[in-house]
């Protein structure tokens, strides 16, 4: 009988000894900062003694893939060196991290496709990164989506896509290879309107942001999205607000955060596109990386002349009757340029016998579409009291995304020329074709070469208001 006692006690004893080393064994890793890698030091070894191995930039490993390539086989030993600036911790990014080629004032940063969750744990933000690229692949996960990706293998079901580097390429074949280093991010600071592909795969802070009103007291994510949601942003830019898109996953356990709208501020985000590549979008990677706490103000000086103005001689007029096509602009010594990366621009439009020029981001998949249509030169030199009129259709309105301004000043490129915006009467329309509205700006203080320009800032599937613009004119004495 003491035997038997003695037994289980020992089994109750082996058993607990069992289970504790079990529970440790499971305990996850968290990264001190301090760890040293020795399969590192020896690739870095090779790197500097071995002519077969290369340290390659971000930027060039990007350049040798062009979009909706087939994946590209990696054959060589090369080695792409890069800092962390994604986190998976709070769900917004999934099975990826993005990593640029410095902790600061980056020039290309890149998507690398993970079979891994909780990612955070091994590649934290800031972490120095290594990834041995000889039998991994360069492509896209989506084809055609414009987001070069580093992948393990390319996809069973769609050879023109790549797949997850698995956990065994990572732990086993050691193609992620982290240093014991861990920098401060430091975000780029940036306007809104330049957001570009040149920019996917880094960390920014867009700053003078804001929800527009009509986003107040909506969660981040829509209840409705099974996947992710886009929110229309906008920012003060040199010539009042600009638009951007934030997109937020349904899986952030910020998903059910309340918007609001009665501060504006910073935000700092990853720019990447989204799942179609269609947009430019911004991805935080916590709800903290939205610092709004200042009251923000886009308004910018508008043209105030002073004195009389005067309809006796008509110095310019352009009604556009004898338009048939409107790349017969170009020709007359028109801008009309789209400068968000599209190929949308202000076309030629007609009904009742009345001839205009129309813009919209309806249909064309571009977001943002940023297009100006610039006048030739008007030239105030021989005249006085001179006067602007211009007439405005606002249709199908979601929202007032059209602008006008003047320069003395036109450097042939509107991005380049200093603009001074124009207290111009766009109106605001309904739910199908408004009215044209009439616009008389004193002009009179103006002198030399002078340049009408509208601005139009959509967003296909958001901000999307088509506008006519008809009827050009300055008169004066």
């Amino acid at each position: 009988m003491k035997k038997n006692i003695f037994k289980s006690i020992t089994v109750i004893l082996i058993t607990f000894m069992l289970f504790s080393c079990v529970e440790d064994s499971f305990d996850v890793p968290v990264p001190t900062g301090n760890e040293q890698n020795k399969e590192l030091s020896i690739i870095l070894g090779k790197i500097a003694t071995d002519d077969t191995w290369n340290l390659v930039s971000i930027a060039d490993l990007k350049s040798r893939f062009t979009s909706g390539d087939a994946p590209l086989l990696i054959d060589k030993n090369d080695v792409v060196k890069g800092y962390v600036v994604s986190s998976d911790r709070t769900g917004n990014f999934f099975q990826e991290i993005y990593i640029q080629d410095a902790p600061e004032n980056p020039t290309a940063g890149i998507k690398v496709a993970l079979s891994l969750r909780n990612s955070y744990t091994k590649f934290n933000i800031g972490r120095e990164v290594y990834i041995q690229l000889n039998g991994l692949y360069l492509g896209e996960t989506n084809s055609g989506d414009g987001i070069t990706t580093i992948g393990g293998k390319v996809k069973a079901d769609d050879a023109d896509e790549v797949d997850e580097i698995t956990e065994n390429q990572i732990n086993v074949f050691n193609h992620i290879l982290r240093s014991d280093k861990t920098e401060v991010i430091v975000p780029t600071a940036i306007k809104a309107s330049q957001i570009n592909g040149n920019l996917i795969g880094t960390f920014v802070r867009i700053e003078e942001a804001f929800f527009p009103e009509d986003l107040k007291d909506q969660t981040i994510v829509d209840p409705k999205e099974d996947f992710d949601t886009q929110r229309t942003l906008a920012a003060c830019g040199n010539l009042g607000e600009d638009k951007f898109i934030l997109e937020t996953s349904s899986f952030a356990n910020f998903s059910s955060v309340k918007i609001q709208t009665e501060k504006g501020g910073t935000i700092d985000a990853v720019v990447t596109k989204d799942f179609r590549g269609d947009n430019f979008v911004v991805v935080i990677n916590d709800y903290s990386d939205i610092n709004f706490d200042k009251d923000v103000d886009c308004a910018i000086d508008a043209l105030a002349c002073t004195g009389a103005t005067s309809t006796t001689r008509e110095i310019f007029n352009e009604d556009f009757q004898s338009i048939t096509n409107e790349s017969q602009l170009d020709g007359l010594g028109w801008t009309n340029i789209n400068i968000s990366g599209g190929s949308e621009r202000y076309e030629r439009s007609s009904f009742s016998g009345d001839t205009y020029l129309k813009i919209s981001a309806f249909g064309t998949g571009e977001a943002p579409l940023e297009a100006w249509l610039v006048s030739p030169a008007i030239n105030l030199d021989s005249s006085t009291e001179e006067e602007l009129t211009f007439e405005v259709s606002a249709n199908f309105e979601t929202g007032k995304i059209l602008s006008a301004f003047i320069t003395e000043n036109y450097t042939g490129d509107p991005t380049t020329t200093e603009w001074t915006q124009l207290n111009a009467d766009i109106p605001v329309g309904g739910s199908s074709f408004g009215s044209f509205v009439k616009s008389t700006i004193n002009i009179s203080c103006l002198n030399g070469d002078v340049h009408v320009a509208f601005r139009y800032i959509g967003n296909a599937g958001a901000d999307e208001t088509r506008y006519h613009i008809d009827d050009i004119k300055v008169t004066g004495k």
